[in-house]
């Protein structure tokens, strides 16, 4: 018989962004100097997370080299999802330091089509891997069908209800934004800078029709 995996989930990986990780290293530190408290979101156990950069702000730091290659990579894989005529923005982009213990809680990215990160900084071992999971009703419902007796979650990809990816120096990886995903604790005594972004989607045809909502309110006889 012939197998059909039917609605499957692309995540897309660059090994190679070919960017300047000491210059982004070094800028992170100076944000983090600036603002050690930074924002609490995710990241637990003594991680540090900045605000986030937006255009045309990235445009003036060292991350501009980055958010180009972030806006390239996001092209080809809208193209590869199957978009067209579209245009797309990098919403915002924010840097994170991972420390031994340090880990980032499971989340999704509401409001946006693309997310990613970036890896400026990894440790020689151990400093906690990118987890994306399957929706939970599909977990209930393979937990449901039996035991680790009785039915395989490891050997078929179309059975994994967990998924790990090693982090690797300017290796960047973008995934649909509803994707549930977390950051494994690490255990080095080194830290991991990574950088995150969002990207939003935008029709040609919406735009050029004027669809998309101003600021004025589409129905004048409603208050404000």
């Amino acid at each position: 018989m012939r197998t059909e995996l039917l609605f499957p989930t692309p995540i897309w990986v660059d090994d190679d962004c070919n960017l300047d990780v000491k210059e982004i290293q070094d800028f992170t530190s100076i944000v983090e100097g600036d603002d050690p408290q930074g924002v609490r979101a995710t990241n637990a156990g003594g991680g540090w997370q900045s605000q986030g950069f937006r255009s045309p702000q990235i445009e003036r730091t060292p991350l501009a080299s980055l958010s180009q290659k972030v806006i390239a990579n996001a092209y080809a894989a809208a193209d590869d999802f199957g978009f067209k005529n579209y245009t797309l923005q990098l919403s915002n982009l924010w840097m994170n330091i991972n420390r031994k213990g340090s880990y980032n809680m499971m989340h999704t990215h509401a409001g946006c089509i693309l997310s990613g990160v970036y890896y400026a900084k990894i440790p020689e071992c151990c400093c906690g891997e990118l987890k994306f999971v399957r929706d939970l009703k599909d977990q209930c419902l393979k937990e449901y069908w039996g035991c680790h007796e009785n039915f395989d979650r490891w050997e078929k990809d179309h059975n994994f209800i967990e998924f790990w990816l090693p982090p690797k120096e300017n290796l960047m990886v973008l995934f649909p934004s509803w994707m549930m995903h977390s950051v494994d604790v690490s255990s080095s005594d080194s830290d991991r800078i990574s950088l995150s972004f969002n990207i939003n989607i935008f029709s040609d045809f919406y735009r050029d029709h004027e669809v998309y909502p101003k600021r004025k309110h589409n129905y004048p006889k409603l208050s404000l």
